[in-house]
């Protein structure tokens, strides 16, 4: 037992020994100086260190230096480019004897990262972008001037120290803040913590990050893992296999929103430009695949995009990105409602009719196309959508819209501009070949019309209000319906019993189905001051010829329709008869109510005068007929001279 002890002793007493032998040995003070002139050397920035660098032997060994900042650049406003609380180093143990500097890992702990954007596009950090093309330039130089690699320094002279590699990074609770003087915005990312498995520009080395970011917009939770790949020049990177998740809310993010990010992200620091690869993102109710790049070089932040979605609910995504989800409930509220289910938000009319805040697109500069397997808007439903986006100084386009709809298409495009106010927008579009029916119920609830529809529009409106759009609307339309039906009303068995009533015969039995069946229905359409109104309504079948006029109010939803209505095809009455007194005559059918619930009524008085005046005119005929056969045709002349005249003054 006492040699064990003996043995314990002595191995203490080893490790003592050579503590204090290292640290006399080893001249921190030397380290420091090392440290300030290779920065200077090799970045010409100015390096402080004003706490100690101190010797550390457990868990490892390794310096700690105290409070360390590097200053910014001449140009930018006096501070620190970086600064840290406490550095901390693992080194190796024998090629510090030699003079070589190999570290394990570095932490560094309450840093603090003040990146700065001049109005101009400079950043406080331009200088280090050459630092591996400097250094690689160095190293060729000091080669060239080496000879055979011999050193030059003088016997008995103390070599420095020489900087050989470093393992691994770890960064922990350190502070971010991004201030660009362009558009006077400040982002801070606080508690941020970093862990690099190892320092090697070149290859792919596992990356984690988290920290929570703090904008005027947004504030967030992050959370990051992937593979970070540095150029040798510290001009580029890659992060591929990147995984994000963040939760996030802010002016910008009503609510709070679970947010999930993969891809391959490039960037570079020359161009200031990040590029998203195989981008797949998760947002709410909102997916997105593709590419995406941004370039924050300029001004105004260039984003251009190629993404897709299979499915695209902007009702929902409306829903869940209007302004009444972003306000917080206060914590006695929320404990009393909780459980309570949970209710929709509505606005106040005074702001569901307000004007959208659209300030964000003159701070923008977008270009894409966005591909959609499926849409829902308004209560309609597309497949197929194709569009390509561009946003630019405030103004904004959708062109080469195409979709499938109710088995039709949909092509045309769209342009708003948010410079004045209210805002101005333009809509040029076609349907063709679409279920009439299907589509005018999900987009206005109408059940009144159905056919083989093709529609074309062409309006422009001032401000994006329901009201404001209703009220500025003008333009123009036209609609062709084939092979279809008025719904809710049959226009033949109204001229059937409307003339029953007339004559005074029994009325017809209503059990017939209430449609108008017509092979054809065209209308051209003028948009003005909140009225649709047409002249020229035509509507063919084998039994009807309709000529109509009217207008319909988009304020009401009103409808004022005129169907001048011609029998041309053979009417039967109830008992089979036919009802030929009634061809070719012309009876008006009039459309009142809304467009949910239309209203058809006929003109009963234009029956009546209609059936008076074929009374008459069969009076008239006799008349002259037995005159003739009396008079052999000579004062029947006459009397046809006459007749007419006396028949209008007698009201027939």
């Amino acid at each position: 037992m006492k040699k064990w002890l003996y043995g314990v002793a002595a191995l203490v007493l080893l490790v003592l020994l050579g503590a204090f032998t290292l640290t006399r040995l080893i001249d921190t003070d030397r380290v420091k100086r090392l440290l300030v002139e290779q920065t200077r050397e090799k970045t010409g920035r100015t390096l402080v260190i004003d706490g100690d660098l101190s010797w550390r032997f457990f868990p490892s060994l390794g310096f700690t230096l105290g409070k360390t900042a590097l200053l910014n650049p001449a140009g930018f406003e006096e501070g620190a480019t970086l600064s840290v609380g406490e550095v901390s180093l693992d080194v190796a143990l024998k090629p510090l004897l030699d003079n070589r500097l190999e570290v394990g890992e570095a932490v560094l702990s309450n840093a603090r990262l003040h990146l700065i954007t001049h109005k101009d596009g400079t950043t406080n950090l331009d200088d280090l972008r050459n630092l591996g093309k400097n250094r690689a330039s160095a190293e060729t130089t000091a080669g060239e001037a080496g000879g055979s690699g011999t050193s030059d320094t003088a016997p008995g002279q103390a070599r420095e120290l020489e900087f050989v590699s470093l393992a691994g990074v770890r960064v922990v609770d350190a502070e971010v803040l991004l201030q660009d003087e362009r558009n006077d915005s400040l982002t801070r990312l606080n508690r941020v913590n970093l862990r690099l498995d190892r320092f090697a520009p070149g290859e792919q080395v596992p990356l984690s990050l988290s920290g929570n970011l703090f904008s005027d917009e947004v504030q967030a939770n992050l959370q990051a893992d992937g593979r970070l790949w540095l150029a040798p020049e510290f001009d580029r990177l890659r992060l591929d296999g990147l995984a994000l998740k963040a939760g996030a809310t802010g002016r910008a993010v009503p609510g709070n929103k679970e947010l999930t990010l993969s891809g391959d992200l490039a960037y570079s620091l020359a161009q200031q430009q990040a590029e998203f690869s195989n981008l797949a993102l998760t947002v709410g109710a909102l997916t997105l695949d593709g590419k995406l790049s941004v370039n924050h070089a300029p001004e105004v932040p260039q984003i251009r995009f190629d993404l897709h979605t299979p499915l695209l609910d902007l009702e929902q995504l409306s829903a869940e990105w209007s302004s009444e989800q972003g306000g917080a409930a206060s914590g006695a509220s929320a404990t009393d409602n909780a459980g309570a289910p949970a209710k929709r938000a509505k606005l106040p009319p005074s702001v569901a009719s307000g004007e959208p805040d659209l300030s964000v697109l003159k701070s923008l500069d977008v270009q894409g196309r966005l591909a959609a397997d499926r849409l829902k808007v308004q209560g309609m439903e597309m497949d197929e959508l194709r569009l390509d986006i561009r946003v630019h100084q405030g103004k904004a386009s959708a062109e080469q819209v195409s979709a499938r709809l109710y088995d039709g298409s949909l092509n045309g495009q769209a342009s708003l501009n948010a410079n004045p106010s209210p805002a101005r927008f333009a809509l040029q579009t076609e349907l063709t070949g679409v279920d009439g029916y299907r589509l005018l119920n999900a987009a206005a609830g109408m059940d009144s019309l159905e056919g083989r529809a093709t529609v074309q529009l062409d309006v422009t409106g001032r401000g994006l209000s329901g009201q404001a759009i209703k009220e500025s609307l003008a333009g123009t339309s036209r609609v062709e319906f084939a092979d279809g039906a008025l719904r809710g009303v049959n226009i033949a068995a109204m001229i059937r019993r409307g003339y029953a009533q007339v004559k005074g015969q029994p009325l017809p039995d209503d059990n017939e189905p209430q449609k108008t069946d017509f092979s054809a229905l065209t209308a051209d359409f003028a948009i003005e001051k909140g009225k649709v109104s047409t002249d020229n309504l035509r509507l063919a079948s084998p039994l009807l010829r309709v000529r109509g006029e009217g207008e319909t109010s988009l304020l009401n939803e009103s409808l004022d329709v005129l169907l001048n209505t011609a029998i041309v095809g053979t009417l039967k009455g109830q008992d089979g008869e036919t009802l030929d007194e009634l061809k070719n005559i012309t009876v008006p059918v009039r459309i009142s109510g809304s467009y949910k619930e239309p209203r058809y009524s006929l003109d009963m008085q234009r029956v009546f005068d209609l059936y008076l005046k074929e009374k008459a005119d069969k009076e008239a005929e006799r008349v002259k007929r037995k005159l003739n056969e009396k008079l052999n045709g000579e004062l029947g002349d006459k009397i046809n001279e006459k007749l007419p005249g006396l028949l209008d003054k007698l009201g027939l």
